[in-house]
């Protein structure tokens, strides 16, 4: 059956979020004082990641997954800050944070009256509009749903089940979820009994992934020869 419809993560598949996050914590740690670098962005994301699998797992609530990292990335640091406080100023600098992917903005316009496009995407509502708003994409999206505003998170088979609940059931057949996350996106296709489509190094990509691009502007031809 050919797509009608695609399923498309946002974060590092169409922003750039680890440009984002980094000048959000390089400007966060800054109103407290404090240095932050490249290097300091590596032993950060250590602990990111594995809050973020445990979250997807459904080991951790996602109040629980904000303040957690910061909490041991701050002992690694000797840090005596409050990670609930300092979390909420890293969402906010993040929220200015709208650097985009090659080719994302092409992409959005080749598909916008095509396909139907719909932005599924794990974190915080408020910090994920706020990004939407300031890049423009917006204007491409016939629906953004949000972990935060669902109540359950990908790859949960229910976060598709709410999704494909407000867009029609029709759709399930015959959308392409795209994303770069094998746990999240590429998972979570194969829970809602979605295709799948990833975008990354192709040596990582397994047996959940129904397609594999490394540049955006490779989805147009999967889409078409479907």
């Amino acid at each position: 059956m050919p797509y009608k419809a695609v399923l498309i993560d946002i974060d590092d598949t169409l922003f750039d979020f680890r440009a984002s996050s980094f000048d959000a914590l390089v400007a966060s740690f800054g109103a407290y004082g404090v240095s932050f670098t490249e290097q300091d962005m590596r032993k950060y994301e250590v602990y990111n990641d594995g809050v973020w699998r445990a979250y997807e797992r459904g080991e951790m609530e996602r109040e629980v997954l904000f303040v957690r990292r910061f909490e041991l990335y701050f002992a690694e640091r000797g840090l005596s800050l409050d990670p609930a406080a300092f979390n909420q100023v890293y969402l906010h600098q993040l929220g200015f944070g709208a650097h985009l992917m090659p080719h994302a903005r092409e992409l959005l316009q080749w598909l916008h009256g095509r396909y139907k496009i719909f932005v599924v995407t794990n974190g915080d509502a408020a910090t994920q509009r706020s990004r939407i708003a300031l890049s423009g994409l917006g204007q491409y999206f016939d629906g953004v749903f949000i972990s935060e505003q669902l109540g359950c998170c990908k790859p949960d088979a229910a976060y598709f089940d709410k999704v494909f609940a407000a867009i029609g059931e029709q759709y399930r057949a015959c959308s392409l979820l795209v994303g770069d996350s094998l746990s999240s996106d590429m998972q979570g296709g194969r829970n809602a009994g979605v295709a799948t489509c990833f975008y990354g190094d192709p040596a990582k990509a397994d047996a959940r992934c129904d397609y594999v691009i490394t540049d955006l502007l490779q989805l147009p031809d999967i889409l078409e020869n479907s």
